[in-house]
């Protein structure tokens, strides 16, 4: 599997074996500050939710393949621990391929309070995935104690972070929390912290577990 950081909470993951592709959660053009417009294209296009940070698949051209490995199920939840009357819902998706069992998860923009999504059977589907895509930036969503204690809960081979903001490369909505912020609390929970060495990553090479990886999105403005 191939996974690319685009930028927000927008990723691209490709199974490796028949090329089809998923685009996440794809910003509108201009709505991101510090980010540049999408040019991607994917076989299917999967939003958590309609707000302009995460509903823009018209920036993404979709092609057809019809070699899908992946079984696609939703996990319905709220943007809010207010269950939806502050922000309103919030789609977390399983993606799960069928031929490899590798089980990846995007969180979307996931504020609800963690007790009421750790259902036994919400945990049914979220427990130990390969790859896990969690917001960190607070203010819309978890914020850094938030997102670990769901690592903790859920307990994935890998979390990427996504949804903060990032002074030294100017990107992000300036009033959610940085990724220092995330990374200075996992460190001091002993978590074990990688960056990524190239974007996209081959994660058919992996050799990480039990940790956070950190992506450079590559749709960051220079």
């Amino acid at each position: 599997m191939i996974i690319k950081y685009i930028g927000h909470a927008c990723f691209k993951i490709q199974d490796k074996e028949t090329g089809f592709s998923i685009i996440f959660d794809p910003y509108k053009d201009g709505v991101v500050p510090g980010y540049a417009s999408i040019k991607d294209t994917a076989n299917m296009i999967l939003c958590s939710h309609e707000h302009d940070d995460h509903s823009g698949v018209e920036s993404v051209v979709k092609e057809k393949n019809t070699n899908n490995p992946y079984i696609v199920q939703v996990i319905k939840t709220y943007h809010d621990p207010e269950r939806g009357t502050l922000r309103g819902e919030n789609k977390i998706h399983v993606i799960i391929n069928k031929f490899t069992g590798e089980k990846i998860i995007h969180y979307g923009d996931l504020g609800e309070k963690l007790e009421d999504l750790l259902t036994e059977e919400n945990l049914t589907l979220l427990k130990n995935a390969d790859v896990v895509f969690v917001p960190v930036g607070n203010i819309y969503t978890y914020d850094a104690m938030q997102a670990l204690a769901l690592m903790g809960a859920t307990k994935p081979d890998i979390m990427i972070p996504m949804h903060f903001r990032c002074d030294e490369l100017k990107f992000g909505y300036t009033n959610i929390d940085s990724l220092d912020i995330f990374l200075d609390e996992a460190l001091a929970q002993n978590k074990k912290v990688y960056n990524a060495e190239t974007n996209p990553y081959d994660f058919s090479e992996n050799k990480f577990s039990n940790c956070i990886l950190v992506m450079r999105p590559e749709n960051a403005k220079q």
